[in-house]
């Protein structure tokens, strides 16, 4: 699989910031592609053996779910079953597509919270985990999170707007190649650094109309080193200034530590 080009990230990825940028109003999911229906494939494989793990909700919600999932459909031309109501709505529709979604809904405390999701390609967190829970346990694990994040991302999901969908990216490095992560993989420290692979989530929020929910959407892009950097060469550079800026911290939790020093040597090499 190949990475999209304006999904790479670049030398200033190294900070922790919110990065959203302006979405096409129509464009609820990300763009088909050669790599669509494999995605689509895994998740229908996901959702027919290992069902509880990537499709959860709690209660309350229906109204959400069924309107992103109209959304979703609408947009798409996606045929389905008028009966299916609330989360099953939202599966049916997700099943056909290659992205992942999410959905915030707002709490009797007026705190958005983690209420429904269809979630094929997590990235080393678990759906049960953090279903119902308020953003900042949601993003605890995330370092810096509370100091450098959690006040711009609670500014910009309140100011989200309806006529304003955004989107951004979020990066990672894995030795793992399962698109389905719940958990972190055990360290590989004999593994070629060019064998391991860069991940990408291109991520789409958008405030529905009806219920005030945010639909959060995740399509998952993975590619190994060395082929990133043979199709891309400027992302050798690119990458030797990334993982070498990056706070103690943050490397950790990228899962990037055990692989720092190997990786900026390889790149250098190439």
């Amino acid at each position: 699989m190949t990475i999209p080009e304006h999904l790479l990230p670049d030398e200033n990825d190294s900070r922790l910031r919110v990065g959203a940028r302006p979405l096409v109003v129509t464009q609820w999911v990300s763009e088909i592609d050669e790599q669509w229906q494999q995605n689509i494939d895994l998740k229908k494989w996901l959702l027919a053996n290992q069902h509880d793990e990537v499709v959860g909700c709690v209660a309350d919600n229906d109204v959400a779910c069924e309107e992103a999932a109209r959304g979703i459909a609408d947009s798409l031309g996606l045929v389905t079953e008028k009966k299916c109501r609330g989360i099953d709505a939202l599966e049916q529709v997700v099943a056909q597509i290659a992205d992942d979604v999410c959905i915030l809904t707002i709490d009797s405390d007026s705190t958005l919270v983690l209420s429904a999701a269809v979630l094929c390609a997590p990235n080393r967190w678990l759906l049960a985990d953090k279903l119902g829970k308020p953003m900042d346990v949601v993003h605890a694990p995330v370092a810096r999170y509370d100091t450098d994040l959690a006040r711009p991302v609670d500014s910009f999901l309140n100011r989200l707007a309806v006529d304003r969908p955004m989107w951004r990216t979020n990066w990672g490095i894995v030795n793992d190649p399962m698109f389905f992560q719940p958990r972190i993989a055990a360290v590989t420290p004999n593994i070629n650094a060019g064998d391991l692979l860069m991940r990408v989530e291109y991520q789409t929020l958008r405030r529905l109309p009806v219920s005030g929910a945010v639909m959060f959407t995740i399509r998952t892009f993975q590619e190994q080193l060395s082929d990133l950097v043979t199709r891309v060469p400027r992302m050798a550079s690119v990458l030797t200034q990334l993982i070498d800026q990056l706070p103690d911290n943050v490397a950790a939790y990228k899962s990037i530590s055990p692989y720092r020093a190997a990786l900026i040597k390889w790149c250098n090499q190439h």
